[in-house]
């Protein structure tokens, strides 16, 4: 749902037609569609001098990972407003080295 900006400024939606003279910022999920995002989450790592080859290795410190992931509904655009969480996943990763 596109979401005018107070007079082009803030993150606050303007109220009327003599405030919706901002840019508009499409935030919303099409509906019945399937939407794929991509991150990138870095593990922690710690660089070991290996002496016998002479080359610095990068050593993974834990190859676990717990990721949470919340989806929140915030009606005016702003976390003051009364938001609650719609959706909250939870999951596990490991990776190996």
């Amino acid at each position: 749902m596109p979401m005018p900006q107070k007079m082009g400024r803030g993150d606050e939606m303007g109220r009327g037609p003599y405030e919706k003279s901002g840019i508009i910022n499409d935030t919303g999920l099409p509906p019945g569609k399937t939407v794929e995002e991509h991150f990138e989450i870095p593990f922690y790592t710690e660089d070991v001098y290996d002496e016998y080859d002479r080359v610095i290795d990068r050593k993974l410190m834990d190859n676990e990972l717990e990721i949470n992931v919340k989806l929140w509904y915030l009606p005016y655009g702003n976390k003051q407003s009364d938001p609650f969480i719609w959706q909250d996943y939870t999951q596990k990763v490991t990776v190996s080295e």
